[in-house]
């Protein structure tokens, strides 16, 4: 089967994980995706412990698949050189704070000029236009502004990157309309993508809740705040979680831990402080094996908390191939996209090892290439990481 995106190149301006996300599951899809890079360190992630014979773990499971390219846009020649290798992309992905394109002289309609068709993807924290177009900001600021935080008695720092991810899945599915809208006869366009608002859908039930007018104030079913639907600690101080939302899954938990009394308190308002600290005592008399033993069976939505270097043995993810470590010891994680897509293994680029190779293929001639390595306008590296 020809990979979806099999032909589609594909320029990756971004550094840590939203853009390196976005350009890995492309290139998963068949996308030649390209690493530019800066001469000063390249992406940030590179360096990042745990390092596992120099290579970043953290780099390497973003950023398989790729190829790398050093290139100074501060250098005079630098936006030459980067409208070239526009000339032969379809996709360009950037993560700069809104305007900087602009300032180096390579902005949306100098990137058009060099090839119309281009889909342009910007991916900053707040999104291109508004007040806080150039403020600074991190996943933690994205998840509170977008009301994940206020959201309860126990605001607590997310354990997951919902932001980053969310923009990069946003980003993904904005390029593959986009390419889909230019094969029937559109033009390139600009993707203005703000990880602010790819947070926005996570507090989408919680914020449709209590927004509207009702006549009594509401912690929200989805916060913690219901017996039915919550984190409780084990006899081993493990994590066991229950979502039994429905009275179906409420009923037939109920009946599996012989507590059929709890079954009427199921949505009952003032009874839930009660019931959480009696269900809370029943979590802790066991250890999290023996729950997960008696209930892994049973209808009633329920799971043990995996913690995040053990998730590589899960039996479900083993199962569909979802993640591991290459022979290298580096980790791999398969796109969840689900379709076909290869392998989800794949070499991991070093800094800048692909720069003549990919300058010679947007017809550079070898003179020219060997000028702008002197006058330190790109840069060629040598470093292979094998993976996979």
């Amino acid at each position: 089967m020809v990979a979806a995106l099999a032909g589609v190149r594909v320029l990756d301006l971004t550094r840590l994980l939203p853009g390196a996300v976005a350009s890995m599951m492309l290139a998963d899809l068949g996308a030649n995706v390209v690493k530019v890079e800066d001469p000063n360190g390249g992406d940030y992630a590179r360096w990042m412990p745990p390092l596992v014979n120099g290579v970043s773990s953290i780099f390497a499971v973003n950023n398989r698949r790729k190829r790398s390219l050093i290139l100074d846009l501060k250098h005079a020649e630098g936006p030459a050189v980067l409208l070239k290798l526009t000339a032969s992309s379809d996709v360009l992905i950037e993560s700069f704070r809104p305007g900087t394109l602009e300032r180096l002289g390579v902005g949306p309609e100098h990137l058009h000029a060099a090839n119309p068709r281009l889909i342009v993807c910007r991916m900053s924290g707040w999104g291109a236009t508004g007040p806080d177009a150039g403020r600074s900001g991190h996943d933690l600021n994205y998840v509170a502004r977008a009301g994940q935080l206020a959201n309860g008695s126990d605001a607590q720092v997310p354990r997951a990157q919902v932001a980053d991810i969310g923009g990069a899945y946003t980003a993904v599915a904005s390029i593959l309309a986009a390419l889909y809208a230019r094969e029937r006869g559109g033009e390139g366009t600009v993707l203005d993508i703000s990880l602010a608002e790819a947070a926005l859908p996570s507090s989408m039930f919680n914020w449709a809740e209590r927004v509207v007018p009702h006549e009594e104030p509401t912690a929200g079913a989805l916060t913690g705040e219901w017996a039915c639907y919550r984190a409780y600690a084990t006899a081993d101080a493990r994590t066991a979680t229950l979502a039994a939302l429905e009275p179906k899954f409420w009923r037939t938990f109920c009946d599996a831990v012989r507590r059929p009394d709890w079954i009427p308190m199921h949505s009952e308002r003032d009874a839930q402080p009660a019931l959480i600290g009696e269900v809370a005592a029943l979590f802790a008399s066991k250890p999290a094996d023996d729950w997960d033993a008696l209930l892994k069976d049973v209808d009633c939505c329920f799971a043990v908390a995996m913690p995040p270097e053990a998730i590589h043995t899960d039996p479900q993810f083993s199962a569909r191939g979802m993640l591991g470590l290459g022979r290298d010891g580096l980790p791999w994680m398969r796109s969840p996209l689900g379709m076909p897509s290869g392998s989800a293994a794949g070499a991991v680029p070093g800094y800048g090892e692909h720069t003549v190779e990919v300058m010679r293929e947007a017809g550079v001639e070898e003179d020219e290439v060997l000028r702008l390595i002197h006058c330190r306008c790109i840069k060629a590296g040598h470093v292979d990481a094998d993976h996979g």
